[in-house]
């Protein structure tokens, strides 16, 4: 991916070799810190390093993180920068809502052994949730399945295979030809063109959408310039579920929805309906 942008960017420069870009200081550094689980030892959440093993015998790691006050437990499937050690504002994000969480890298990311493949990552996906249901003992109807980016690919298939109290989809992806054309500026069309895998092909979230009953949430950023908000409305517009709601977020971009308040309202209500004892 970062291979594409910058072939896209550099293309976009010799085109308008004339216009002058502005880089600033704190615009030239991409700072990101690394957390374990000492990083959460002042707060009340238990934290487990645990060890799953995905559908060929990989050995996958991750984190489950108790909240002793939880209504319920989240699934979260990153997007593809998503390592652990440096996703504290999504965490936080999400076990400060009064749940449980389980996190984890995929195969060939962080210390995951593997190469990650589409095939891979979906089994990946299913094995983590099989881990919270037959090693954690977690109720299906009070767990949440979360994905980002293209973890809504993993999170649309594991809800389109396994049971769950509902599905959140932030800054989704609809599929790979819808993706890489929205990457393009128009005037740049005529000139670059992707070669796309049929293993790419095949996974669409909009054709998985429309078969999902569950309880939907979509969060996009009107500023994401990776996945734009017109992914998010074209999935919203395409979803079955009769309980759906779509929240766009002012100048939200595609990884900073976590620290901004609108989105962790909207997930403190999701979260309150979908877990109340009385919700039926």
């Amino acid at each position: 991916m970062a291979k594409l942008y910058s072939t896209v960017l550099l293309f976009s420069l010799f085109i308008a070799s004339c216009t002058t870009i502005k880089l600033t200081e704190k615009e030239a550094f991409n700072v990101k810190r690394t957390i374990s689980p000492a990083s959460f030892e002042n707060k009340s959440y238990e934290f487990e390093e645990i060890e799953f093993v995905s559908g060929d015998s990989l050995t996958l790691k991750g984190w489950f993180i108790k909240n002793p006050i939880a209504q319920g437990t989240v699934l979260y499937y990153g997007g593809n920068g998503f390592v652990m050690v440096i996703s504290y504002d999504i965490i936080k994000s999400i076990i400060d809502q009064n749940v449980n969480l389980l996190v984890f890298d995929y195969r060939g990311y962080g210390e995951n052994p593997g190469t990650a493949s589409v095939a891979g990552l979906k089994t990946d996906g299913l094995a983590a949730y099989d881990f919270l249901i037959n090693e954690k003992q977690i109720d299906p109807e009070k767990l949440i399945i979360h994905g980002h980016s293209m973890g809504s690919f993993i999170a649309s298939y594991v809800a389109s295979e396994r049971e769950a109290a509902g599905l959140v989809l932030e800054c989704p992806i609809t599929d790979a030809k819808d993706w890489t054309g929205m990457l393009v500026p128009w005037f740049l069309k005529p000139f670059v063109k992707f070669e796309i895998e049929p293993s790419l092909l095949e996974n669409s979230n909009v054709a998985r959408i429309t078969s999902i009953e569950k309880p939907l949430l979509i969060f996009a950023g009107d500023n994401d310039q990776v996945t734009p908000p017109k992914m998010a409305e074209k999935l919203f517009e395409a979803a079955k579920s009769t309980d759906k709601k779509l929240v766009i977020i002012e100048n939200g971009g595609h990884n900073d929805l976590p620290q901004r308040a609108e989105y962790t309202n909207a997930l403190t209500e999701f979260y309150r309906r979908l877990f109340s004892a009385d919700r039926n």
